[in-house]
């Protein structure tokens, strides 16, 4: 029976509508047959009203050509098109929109994260200065990049977060970056000859 609603579905066209919400409901009907039988009822009611439901929306929602619905590509990839047209309308969920457009972010997670990010930063900035060389000199660049960090926390926290957060952003970028082939040694050049 639920094989059957779920080729129903298919043959219409319907499964391309929500492809993850379709996948979950074909994850339960494979799943219905092992259960027991108080366990597979409940399954059951569940499955049904969550077909019903899902029929109803596929065949209410806007035609859309079959090249668009084959074309739409991964479930995530759906996901992001839907959050950048409903961050260009102003609705849609609040989540965060780090560089994701107009979606502002929950004023919950924008504090959660300016937070760790400024733990972040300290704890990066003191394990840099418990690993600092011993008997630098003066001038060791270790030792003057370590003096500079130590000046920005006292002086400029916020400003010594932004510099963490963008020095990472810098490392993650160099990490990404395919490495350059080391240069090729020059033929050493013969000497003039006096004749």
């Amino acid at each position: 029976m639920t094989d059957a609603l779920l080729e129903a579905l298919r043959d219409e066209g319907l499964h391309g509508h929500d492809p993850a919400r379709f996948h979950y409901l074909e994850v339960l009907a494979r799943r219905l047959p092992g259960q027991p039988p108080a366990v597979r009822q409940a399954l059951q009611q569940r499955w049904d009203a969550a077909v019903a439901d899902y029929a109803l929306r596929a065949r209410s929602a806007p035609a859309q050509p079959v090249a668009e619905v084959a074309g739409r590509g991964s479930p995530l990839a759906q996901l992001n098109r839907e959050l950048h047209a409903h961050a260009g309308t102003g609705a849609g969920p609040g989540l965060a929109g780090h560089g994701g457009g107009g979606v502002p972010d929950l004023p919950s997670v924008r504090r959660f994260g300016e937070v760790w990010s400024k733990i972040a930063a300290e704890q990066q900035v003191a394990q840099a200065l418990v690993r600092g060389p011993e008997n630098a000199g003066p001038l060791n660049s270790h030792k003057l990049v370590l003096r500079s960090l130590r000046l920005m926390r006292a002086l400029s926290p916020a400003y010594l977060q932004r510099f963490m957060a963008q020095m990472d952003a810098l490392l993650w970028l160099e990490q990404r970056l395919p490495k350059a082939a080391p240069p090729t040694a020059k033929p050493a050049r013969k000497g003039r000859r006096k004749t």
